[in-house]
């Protein structure tokens, strides 16, 4: 029993873009956390932007991504 149809092959390029960029926000946010809290003792960042940011940021540029992609596919020139 399928519940959702499969990707095509740009849905997956773009999906693997956006987790790829999910995982490298969350190391940056958390380093940037990490070293600030070692220096100054606190934590600049909540754990709930942290979680939210890595998220929304990749879902963002997937759809921006997408749309380039859907208009350059209607010219023969980006072949």
């Amino acid at each position: 029993m399928k519940f959702f149809r499969g990707m095509s092959k740009i849905e997956l390029i773009n999906w693997k873009k956006g987790a790829i960029l999910g995982f490298y926000i969350y190391m940056l946010l958390f380093f940037i956390n990490y070293i600030y809290s070692l220096i100054y003792g606190t934590e600049p960042i909540t754990s709930v932007v942290i979680f939210w940011t890595a998220f929304f940021c990749p879902c963002v540029r997937n759809k921006r991504e997408s749309l380039n992609i859907h208009v350059c596919l209607n010219k023969p020139e980006c072949f």
